[in-house]
């Protein structure tokens, strides 16, 4: 049978089973022809055609002369019950359908790494007000792990650090901020303006671990001006970096985002030049993939709150 004859039959028999479960529930032709705005002549119709496809008979036919009554056969109780289950079903898939495009149910997948999920913590809180029923599903790993569960199509949205491929991934910029050297307040560059990174290339370095898109930048950054840094330590951190580096431990790399959350009594962030590494976040979906009622709101709040905040960063 070809794919539409299946669809038609489908259709007809979800229409013929409300118009049986709806005679057995009033025990009238006329009574259920006004309630599905039906003639009587139809209903008779359409439970005869309901016989004919299931191959059985239905209800009892009436005696010569005798009134017709809607009146069971003993399959016809059975095949009464599996339709009732049967429209419930069919009412639940479309309240299911429902539900997903008002925002009633769903989840949004959301990758998040350890050095930036701050960012998000009000765009989160305004889009659980907003959206109390979805369930948020993060996964929590570098830039890199999150870019490949995006490719994976096990994540919905993710914030990957810059550059990533814009010819896989649409995104909405998040932030662009530079990295700075922190350093003890009373250390011997704490007065500097800025520092080049080849002068650092006789430091501990306080580093991210080594899945981290940004430790990979510093890493390539150091290799380019001519040596690999001597690593005394790796966290996903950031203010356990920062604590060893008040602990002497080394020097780290910090954008600036977080070295203004520190003490300047105790802390000095200079500056990094030579080159310029940027702490660049954007959240990317990969392209020509259906997005979700869940994720449209989702990339709804972002775009708003992020606006807002270069606005305010503008001013």
């Amino acid at each position: 049978m070809p794919k539409w004859n299946n669809i038609l039959f489908i259709m007809l028999s979800f229409k013929s089973l409300q118009c049986f479960v709806t005679l057995v529930k009033t025990q009238s032709f006329t009574r259920t022809a006004e309630q599905l705005y039906l003639t009587q002549p139809t209903i008779s119709k359409i439970l005869q055609q309901l016989e004919q496809q299931l191959q059985v008979q239905l209800l009892v036919k009436p005696e010569h002369g005798r009134k017709r009554q809607v009146e069971l056969t003993e399959i016809g109780q059975r095949i009464y019950q599996h339709a009732l289950e049967l429209l419930q079903a069919e009412q639940n898939i479309f309240l299911e359908i429902e539900n997903y495009q008002q925002l009633k149910t769903g989840t949004l997948k959301l990758g998040v790494p350890p050095l930036g999920s701050q960012l998000l913590t009000t765009a989160l809180f305004d889009y659980h007000q907003q959206w109390p029923e979805i369930e948020l599903s993060f996964l929590e790993v570098g830039s890199k792990g999150i870019e490949q569960a995006l490719l994976n199509n096990e994540l919905d949205v993710g914030v990957l650090l810059h550059p990533f491929d814009q010819q896989i991934f649409n995104s909405i910029e998040l932030c662009d901020y530079p990295l700075m050297v922190l350093l003890r307040r009373d250390a011997t560059w704490a007065t500097r303006k800025k520092i080049h990174l080849e002068e650092l290339q006789h430091q501990s370095f306080l580093m991210f671990p080594e899945n981290f898109s940004l430790n990979r930048i510093i890493l390539d950054a150091c290799q380019q001006h001519g040596f690999y840094p001597t690593i005394a330590c790796r966290t996903s951190q950031w203010n356990l970096l920062a604590d060893m580096v008040l602990q002497r431990m080394g020097i780290a790399l910090l954008p600036q985002y977080y070295t203004d959350m520190l003490d300047p009594d105790l802390f000095a962030a200079i500056p990094l030049e030579r080159p310029n590494i940027q702490w660049h976040l954007a959240m990317a979906w990969k392209k020509n993939l259906p997005i979700s009622p869940a994720v449209q709101a989702w990339l709804a709040v972002i775009h708003q709150h992020f606006k807002l905040i270069k606005s305010k960063i503008d001013e």
